[in-house]
């Protein structure tokens, strides 16, 4: 089963009073989900019962609003207790709903101009909005594609504005796979396959970005240090448009490899682990951080599903030390971050296409994958012996064959003075 969330569907064609209750019920609930939130980290609930008996507080949210508002604070408590993110309880500053059809309905328009009306319960028992929607193009598409419009709905408000999410499913039926593509994830290149093509290079201007960043950080660092001696309020430090251009970097580039794909075939995917990476410079994980690793590896699992082509994760532990050719593993093999040169056979190879062909051949390998990090090494150090032991036997047979050939043809060949070939022989 696909899932796949239809967002940015504006509600601003509802007239203002349907928005104000909205805003008004938006407000109690948002309330009311902090006091669950607190109430549960409170208890120490760290798996919360969503169907358990509700808290007595007093609020003007019916029943139903109560319930919703309970299960979204579960579900918000039960991740924050599996990050554990120790002190740093969750607060809600935004407006987020999600909603189920118990308190927000959606229901197809039948004629007019708008797509779809979303019934909400407000504040006022017996008096529901009904909000119109319409769907802008790629919405239509998206909705022709998936086999069924799920009941429930997400209302956010941002900058002033009301949107909605709407979540479609459908059933994807992978065929049999005709072949394996690896692909290596990285930063040098988002994506690198065993057919010798990479995607996404933009590094460069990642690290130029990140630099304009850190240095603009550093000038508001300095601001909010006056701010703060004013009692002034201080100044938010994050930077989300190297997020953002680095995201619709990695988008741009797995919608190109995913249409290079041949028909047909499976990929196989490095088994990421990427809370364990650490770069000793902090550049270098300001850098790793702004790739997101992780985001790459998810979205890319996305796009394969929903394009209903099989994957695998495989085991990626020295993947770009060893040779594709002769097995050889040896940090030495990767000279720097583009080059690779096995140091037993000589084999050379862009670094990221050895480590994407490596990944290629490790999607069947049952017996690697199930191995841990620590393990892995020395497992492929004896595949390594073992090939060359067969190479060698292999070379040694061929050697005592053709001195047997030679020998046997010394033994049948006459000499040749044996038989004088000149004019008097044939008379």
């Amino acid at each position: 089963m696909q899932v796949k969330a239809i967002t940015q569907l504006s509600l601003a064609a509802a007239n203002p009073g349907k928005l104000a209750a909205l805003d008004e019920v938006s407000a109690a609930y948002m309330a009311l989900t902090q006091v669950y939130v607190d109430h549960l980290i409170d208890t120490a609930q760290s798996e919360p019962d969503k169907d358990a008996e509700l808290p007595s507080l007093p609020t003007a949210l019916s029943e139903r609003w109560k319930r919703t508002a309970w299960r979204q604070a579960c579900g918000l408590v039960q991740s924050w207790f599996s990050n554990a993110h120790g002190g740093n309880r969750p607060v809600l500053r935004g407006v987020c709903i999600q909603a189920n059809a118990n308190v927000a309905l959606l229901k197809k328009a039948e004629g007019g101009s708008f797509d779809y009306w979303l019934r909400v319960s407000t504040l006022d028992k017996g008096q529901p909005v009904w909000l119109p929607i319409k769907l802008y193009r790629h919405a239509q598409v998206i909705l022709e594609q998936y086999e069924r419009l799920c009941a429930s709905v997400t209302l956010n408000k941002r900058k002033g504005r009301w949107y909605a999410t709407f979540v479609v499913e459908r059933h994807n039926r992978k065929g049999k796979a005709r072949g394996v593509v690896g692909v290596d994830v990285g930063m040098s290149a988002v994506a690198t396959t065993s057919q010798a093509q990479q995607y996404g290079r933009f590094v460069e201007e990642v690290q130029h970005r990140l630099n304009q960043a850190q240095a603009k950080r550093v000038r508001k660092q300095k601001l909010n240090a006056c701010l703060r001696h004013k009692g002034k309020p201080s100044l938010s430090l994050e930077d989300s448009r190297t997020e953002a251009f680095v995201r619709n970097g990695v988008g741009r580039a797995l919608n190109q490899l995913i249409a290079d794909l041949p028909a047909g075939c499976a990929v196989a995917l490095e088994r990421l682990k990427v809370a364990d990476m650490r770069f000793k410079s902090r550049a270098g994980n300001r850098l790793l951080k702004a790739y997101q690793l992780g985001y790459i590896r998810d979205r890319l699992k996305f796009k394969l599903d929903e394009h209903a082509i099989r994957y695998r994760s495989v085991q990626p532990a020295y993947s770009s030390q060893q040779c594709n050719q002769c097995g050889f593993v040896f940090s030495l093999n990767r000279r720097d971050q583009a080059h690779f040169k096995c140091l037993w056979c000589g084999y050379e190879q862009h670094a990221d296409v050895n480590a994407a062909l490596n990944i290629a051949e490790r999607f069947g390998d049952e017996a690697l994958n199930a191995l841990p990090f620590g393990q892995v090494e020395t497992t492929l150090v004896l595949r390594f012996l073992a090939r060359l032991s067969v190479a060698g036997r292999a070379t040694a047979a061929r050697d005592t064959l053709t001195k047997s050939v030679s020998h046997s043809e010394q033994l049948v060949t006459p000499p040749v003075n044996q038989f004088p070939m000149n004019s008097d022989t044939f008379g």
